[in-house]
């Protein structure tokens, strides 16, 4: 299964002129089997989740969310549809949090907005980096491979699409086919998959 596990959707993040179905029908005609709706502080409803997974049907919709801590880095949470992940967070709560609620989370774009990592990544290592999407410049790219390899995690790669056109640009090659949502992030956790990037 092919899925991209950063994308945003104009219904929930200010930062994006593609909606919804505009996304998901970008995603399945360049060849994606799923994607993950994480869009900025706002949960995709499950009622709506349902919805599209049965009008695009065999392609998977999931939803997550990328929060902004407070300490000014960006993370993807993905397996947790609970609307406390709409608040305010520092990392090691939000770390906790996830970790407690079985849930998994990964660092977006490093590098972005500081020259290093600011969160304690080392203390509170997430499931992965995100290293390759359209905000992860190309220099960033061999120091997220190196700091993901001294903390002993992977790199997943990613679209984060605001727009139709960016899709396809990275995703992440699963190992197998979830079943579900606990499914998918334990397949993420265990590293079961192959990230790959289309940006050269």
């Amino acid at each position: 299964m092919k899925i991209d596990l950063h994308v945003h959707s104009s219904e929930r993040s200010t930062c994006a002129t593609s909606t919804e179905e505009e996304q998901i029908q970008a995603a399945i005609a360049c060849g994606l089997d799923a994607m993950v709706f994480t869009d900025h502080g706002r949960l995709v409803p499950q009622a709506r989740l349902e919805a599209l997974n049965r009008k695009y049907a065999p392609f998977r919709i999931f939803g997550g969310v990328e929060i902004t801590l407070e300490e000014r880095e960006d993370v993807l949470v993905l397996g947790i549809q609970d609307p406390a992940l709409e608040g305010q967070w520092t990392y090691p709560e939000l770390h906790t949090f996830v970790r407690e609620c079985s849930g998994w989370i990964a660092l977006a774009h490093p590098f972005r907005y500081h020259p290093d990592i600011v969160i304690d990544v080392a203390q509170y290592p997430p499931d992965a980096l995100e290293g390759c999407s359209t905000n992860v410049a190309l220099l960033n790219r061999p120091r997220i491979r190196d700091a993901a390899k001294q903390l002993g995690i992977p790199v997943v790669c990613n679209s984060d699409a605001h727009v139709t056109r960016s899709l396809g640009v990275g995703y992440n090659l699963l190992k197998e086919t979830p079943a579900d949502e606990a499914a998918l992030v334990r397949l993420l956790r265990i590293g079961a998959f192959i990230g790959v990037c289309m940006i050269t």
